[in-house]
């Protein structure tokens, strides 16, 4: 590589644009389309994370969930939920705050974008084992209640 090509490459990565998950500090992640903006002396990293529709899906590990009354309940593994939408949103961050940052295609970063955002889980529909296990000790405990109403 001649220093013609190491300049360019330099100054290519000074313009970087692409999509990527950004490690801050603090233990802080954000995943979306990262371009490289300057504001007079300044250089900000700024990161567009695209909208987030409302999806149903199927859990694959067990998770808190919402129920119809608004509930916090655990869900096992294949149970059915719906997330809510997110609005798209921006962030501007310096570059002395970036712990790492990893390039990846739109369709990783999609998926990274749907795992690591929170969003509000509303639970659907229990797995039929589930649901049959739960409705036969709800009865088990309406059995002992009028038990004890009895003594």
């Amino acid at each position: 590589m001649n220093l013609l090509e190491s300049i360019m490459r330099v100054l290519s990565w000074q313009d970087w644009k692409g999509w990527a998950v950004v490690e801050m500090f603090g233990h802080v992640k954000e995943v979306g389309f990262v371009t490289t903006q300057y504001y007079g002396t300044a250089c900000l990293f700024q990161i567009d994370v695209p909208e987030l529709p409302e999806r149903e899906f199927v859990l694959r590990r067990p998770e808190y969930t919402h129920d119809d009354t608004g509930s916090m309940r655990f869900a096992p593994a294949g149970a059915k939920v719906k997330r809510v939408a997110v609005l798209a949103r921006s962030r501007l961050i310096g570059p002395g705050a970036v712990y790492s940052m990893t390039p990846c295609t739109e369709e990783a970063a999609r998926a990274a974008i749907d795992e690591f955002v929170s969003r509000r889980l509303i639970l659907l529909e229990l797995p039929k084992q589930q649901e049959q296990a739960l409705l036969a000790e709800t009865a088990h405990e309406q059995d002992e209640e009028f038990e004890e109403e009895e003594i």
